[in-house]
């Protein structure tokens, strides 16, 4: 092989390792938004066999980010983005009311939602 050959030879594999390398970022980021999405668009809970009940205060000055803080270091919350993300994006964005609640981590995301935003079913079902 001549000198000439070889570059274009080492050009060439070059050029696919960069492109597998591409590929399998672009397969990572994809991964990654639909298993975020997934936890956004779905209701889970964290325990849903436990019993343990928890008192929750959200203050009057609150943020939503500090709420969700809160949620996550009691454990009812597993992921801070996920549930940011799913405050962000529902009816429940601002609604948060300041008070003590009772909260468990049988319940799901939704049922925390509604709680802590005193919404019930019936509210809902009329909108």
């Amino acid at each position: 092989m001549t000198d000439k050959t070889m570059k274009s030879a080492l050009r060439i594999v070059l050029q696919v390792l960069i492109n597998a390398v591409i590929v399998l970022l672009l397969i990572q980021v994809f991964t990654f938004a639909y298993n975020f999405s997934y936890k956004v668009f779905t209701d889970n809970c964290m325990n849903p066999t436990s019993k343990e009940e928890i008192h929750f205060e959200i203050k009057p000055d609150s943020s939503t980010i500090e709420i969700v803080d809160g949620l996550v270091a009691e454990g009812l919350v597993q992921d801070r983005y996920v549930m940011l993300a799913k405050v962000y994006l529902s009816s429940y964005h601002g609604k948060m009311m300041p008070g003590t609640y009772t909260l468990s981590p049988s319940m799901t995301q939704d049922e925390i939602m509604k709680t802590i935003t005193g919404t019930n079913d019936e509210e809902e079902k009329s909108e």
